[in-house]
């Protein structure tokens, strides 16, 4: 085991070297080599796909009949192109400017155990206490648009600290809030529910669903803001990936009922090529 450790480290500081030499040689003939053979002039546009993980959170304050959700946690999916423009000479340049065009998968779910109720209805035809479980589980996907700005700041390495807003258009925002019982044998009177919360479907015996559908009240945009840092490996003088973990912090409240915001921990990998 030490062993192969030792080799994955020399095999990581050779990675490391290998891109730094190459980022220092990225679009290095700038000048023509030959009148009658001119070398081409680097291009400082990047284009590509992107792609990766959503590890979400929502921070919230959502009152139930018998609890309050607080954090919806969850993970999903990226994906859709990017594109970049240096500042500057392509070979030395430390800036730049990168746009992206997402779709983004934001999922959620918060659950209790054990929730102490007495207020509803069961097999017994009178309010007694019971213990159920209160679930929420939340769908949120976006179309989003991103400009983020990019600076190297080791001269001829590829570490890049990123930073800018992101908009999402907001085209999938539904929740579903249920009501399980956790004693066995024990079951709704459904008639007595009903009379209740007239709202209210079944899903089986022991499962209430109080909610499902859109988020009332819910809002078509949300703004944020990101900041994170990636790493540009160079496979070429017209090719480089860029692992990256960044921070999508949600600056604008999902609905206006209650308070309630979306954030994730995006990890993932751009691939960029030069025009």
């Amino acid at each position: 085991m030490k062993i192969k450790l030792n080799q994955f480290f020399i095999l990581f500081i050779g990675a490391l070297v290998f891109s730094s030499s190459v980022m220092a040689q990225r679009g290095g003939e700038t000048q023509y080599a030959n009148p009658l053979l001119p070398s081409k002039k680097p291009t400082p546009i990047y284009f590509g796909p992107a792609g990766g993980v959503n590890i979400t959170q929502h921070p919230m304050t959502m009152p139930t009949i018998c609890n309050s959700f607080e954090q919806g946690v969850g993970i999903g999916l990226y994906g859709g192109i990017t594109l970049e423009r240096l500042f500057g000479d392509v070979a030395t340049s430390s800036s730049s400017i990168i746009f992206r065009l997402l779709f983004n998968m934001y999922p959620g779910s918060d659950s209790r155990e054990d929730v102490s109720c007495n207020i509803l209805p069961t097999t017994g035809g009178n309010p007694v206490e019971q213990n159920v479980k209160d679930a929420l589980n939340i769908s949120y996907n976006a179309v989003t648009f991103e400009a983020m700005y990019k600076i190297n700041p080791i001269p001829a390495f590829g570490l890049g600290i990123v930073v800018g807003p992101a908009i999402d258009y907001i085209i999938t925002k539904t929740k579903k809030w249920t009501y399980e019982l956790t004693t066995k044998g024990m079951y709704w009177n459904q008639d007595l529910f009903r009379e209740k919360y007239p709202y209210v479907t079944f899903e089986d015996g022991q499962t209430a669903v109080m909610y499902d559908g859109e988020v009332e009240d819910a809002s078509s945009i949300r703004f944020g803001v990101k900041a994170g840092v990636q790493y540009e490996i160079l496979l070429g003088s017209k090719l480089y990936v860029a692992p990256a973990i960044v921070y999508n912090f949600g600056i604008t409240p999902v609905t206006s009922q209650h308070s309630w915001r979306v954030n994730a921990l995006q990890v993932g990998i751009d691939a960029r090529f030069a025009f």
